[in-house]
């Protein structure tokens, strides 16, 4: 029997490119079949109902054609805008932080259910929730988990001794928390707070919606960003655009 070539997923755009005269290329992060490049025929015309539904950061139910080379957009419904963050630039910002790392740690047309769901959750509670000053950083920590990079936080990655309630030190090289007895020559090793530590083990055995405003300082709050945003870095190996962006609006305010 042959296999139906017209198929239905749901899906987050990452972003799209003009193609041709009148198309839209559109790149998605699919629940069913990862990530999926695909032709829109058409949305570029003045009078195509289909242009505002494939802008990024939007979740749509799909039915797509497959084809040869590039699949195609046959319709499009809207499952959720995330209206309440397209209305703040440090929010989009945030969102497109979300999709170039998705669109850069996502497998094409290989499913990551856990993956698609850890993005969907995080520009959720983005969309909802604007005073949650920690959505990156549980996304991060669970996009490098669902991802096979996991960071390791309860022992030593040279060692493996359990790590003990003091400072230690971080290496995105090798892949998480280094005990103060263990020398090695990583080109990235940075020192970890104690708290840092608390606070990144409670983000990845936590789910997003559990997690409380924590009142967290300044301080600690870039030495999470600097471990998690570099550990990123290391394993994407390439600077980061929509990143840029959001620290020249944090400098801005």
């Amino acid at each position: 029997m042959p296999v139906p070539r017209t198929y239905l997923t749901r899906g987050l755009v990452l972003k799209n490119t003009p193609f041709g005269e009148a198309d839209l290329l559109v790149s998605l992060y699919s629940r069913e079949f990862g990530k999926i490049r695909a032709l829109a025929k058409g949305t570029r015309k003045p009078t195509s109902r289909m242009v505002g539904h494939l802008e990024p950061l939007t979740i749509l139910d799909l039915s797509l054609f497959k084809g040869r080379n590039l699949d195609t957009i046959n319709q499009a419904q809207i499952v959720n805008n995330l209206g309440s963050l397209k209305s703040d630039l440090s929010q989009i910002s945030e969102g497109l932080y979300v999709c170039e790392l998705i669109d850069g740690f996502g497998n094409e047309s290989n499913s990551n259910i856990e993956l698609y769901q850890v993005a969907i959750e995080t520009l959720e509670n983005i969309d909802r929730d604007h005073q949650q000053h920690l959505n990156l950083r549980w996304f991060e920590i669970h996009l490098l988990r669902t991802t096979g990079f996991k960071i390791e936080l309860e022992t030593c990655t040279q060692c493996n001794r359990d790590i003990e309630p003091q400072q230690h030190r971080f290496s995105p090289d090798s892949g998480g928390v280094l005990c103060l007895h263990c020398n090695i020559t990583a080109h990235r090793i940075y020192p970890l707070s104690l708290q840092a530590l608390k606070v990144l083990r409670f983000l990845e055995r936590n789910p997003l919606n559990n997690l409380p405003h924590l009142n967290i300082s300044n301080t600690l709050e870039k030495e999470l960003k600097l471990l998690l945003g570099n550990t990123v870095r290391y394993w994407i190996d390439k600077e980061i655009r929509s990143n840029a962006f959001i620290e020249h609006l944090e400098h801005l305010k």
